[in-house]
């Protein structure tokens, strides 16, 4: 890792002697390993390194950037002198600049050294763990993709004001997607994944086996009746309608142009009591669990919604100093280009009701497994297909349905979320339970 920081300190030299007023090198070094499954088989497996280097400059109050896949000096050389190239031509911004260095906390269970001993042996034989897991739970599963994908390595950034820090990272996830047929009966397509930072926690097995059952449990799906009422959603389709609207509304990106709904709302309620929404990059084998951000900052914790009341908007340096304010360490991106304000691990708090008793209490609504159409984030309008979904009946899970949809405003229907599960899912960098909610639109074509 010394050698990855070696190669940021010489292209800032580099740029700063270049001209550069400002200067900062992102590096990361490491290699992927793959695995894919298509049509019930092995498709192709593969190793392949993961080395780059993205160099941002500063002159005149003017940006430019280039990057490359490779770590050699004259490849910074050539780095330097296109990104200044670039912020000659560029328009000025009295916005633009580097952040000052800051202390960073070490987060631990980032790397799990056992990982550079992953090979592409290893990923076959958990991707092929996942296919036969599948179709021995039922020979009517069907799958059309899937695989293990499996990185380890580090990252690296320095820039001209004293920012210094580098971090070694590791990562795993294993995915399946897929349908049953029985006949000319085909059920909702649907899929099924875990990631984690060490391949000892994670079970491609369980993984297809979790598929398998939700594949054949849709089969024989009907077309349900249309009202409106209580929806619950689960982890998967609360991802996609409620999290997704939450993470663009506090950017500070979005507040600033004018594209999120929660401006001028900080210290208001803008959702139900029961709902609490964390940025957590120290959580625990998180998926963007980091030290530090895209610029070198130390990511915060940071209460989005608490309670039903908006707490904080996320800032990276750009948009911390058009508001006056400093960086939250919520930079997202990479060596191959330029930061952007993210989130990092959102946790959605488990609530006080188990998934059951949630079922239990609904007398006509329907679960959607799985959410397939359009979420607008900026108006909070979702209008999409339910997949995998139930109906529910006098508190109980009836007939699996098909040819049903839903819509509304996620803005207006976050005060009317009406409970929160004990249970929750981990998807990738999202932490998620199950959400119900009043006053949804069903519709049955």
């Amino acid at each position: 890792m010394s050698d990855l920081l070696a190669i940021c300190d010489a292209a800032v030299e580099m740029a700063v002697s270049a001209g550069a007023d400002e200067a900062e090198a992102y590096a990361v070094t490491g290699r992927q390993i793959d695995a894919d499954l298509q049509k019930n088989d092995i498709q192709i497996a593969k190793s392949m390194g993961t080395d780059g280097l993205g160099i941002r400059v500063f002159r005149r109050g003017s940006m430019g950037f280039a990057y490359v896949n490779g770590l050699k000096e004259e490849d910074a050389r050539d780095l330097v002198e296109l990104a200044l190239g670039i912020a000659a031509a560029a328009p000025p911004d009295s916005y633009n600049g580097l952040p000052d260095p800051a202390p960073i906390s070490k987060r631990d269970g980032i790397f799990d050294s056992a990982m550079e001993s992953y090979g592409v042996e290893h990923a076959v034989e958990d991707a092929l763990a996942m296919l036969r897991a599948a179709r021995e739970y039922d020979e009517r599963v069907t799958i059309d993709g899937g695989g293990v994908a499996a990185e380890f390595g580090a990252k690296a950034i320095v820039n001209s004001k004293g920012v210094r820090a580098i971090e070694a990272q590791s990562s795993i996830y294993c995915y399946i997607m897929g349908m049953a047929k029985d006949g000319e009966v085909i059920s909702s397509f649907d899929y099924q994944f875990d990631s984690a930072r060490s391949a000892s926690r994670i079970d491609p097995a369980a993984v297809a086996r979790v598929f398998a059952a939700k594949v054949v449990d849709s089969l024989g799906a009907v077309k349900g009746e249309s009202f409106s009422g209580t929806v619950i959603l689960a982890p998967k389709a609360a991802a996609d309608i409620v999290v997704y609207p939450i993470e663009h509304s506090v950017s500070a990106s979005a507040i600033q142009k004018g594209t999120s709904r929660f401006c001028d709302s900080l210290g208001e309620s803008v959702a139900g009591e029961i709902l609490t929404v964390t940025d957590d990059a120290a959580l625990p084998d998180g998926f963007a669990t980091t030290s530090f951000d895209r610029e070198g900052m130390a990511p915060r914790i940071m209460p989005l919604v608490e309670n039903g009341v908006l707490k904080n908007y996320i800032y990276d340096s750009y948009t911390g100093r058009k508001d006056g304010r400093a960086s939250n360490g919520h930079a997202g991106g990479g060596a191959s280009s330029v930061p952007s304000v993210s989130t990092t691990n959102v946790v959605v708090k488990a609530g006080e009701s188990a998934f059951d008793d949630m079922i239990a209490g609904t007398d006509r609504g329907v679960l959607v497994t799985r959410f397939s159409g359009n979420v607008d984030p900026v108006s909070g309008d979702f209008s999409g297909v339910v997949k995998g979904g139930r109906m529910i009946r006098g508190g109980k899970l009836a007939e699996p349905l098909s040819g049903t949809m839903i819509a509304g405003d996620i803005f207006e229907l976050l005060p009317n979320i009406v409970a929160v599960s004990r249970e929750t899912e981990r998807l990738f960098s999202v932490v998620v339970p199950y959400m119900s909610f009043d006053g949804v639109a069903v519709t049955c074509g």
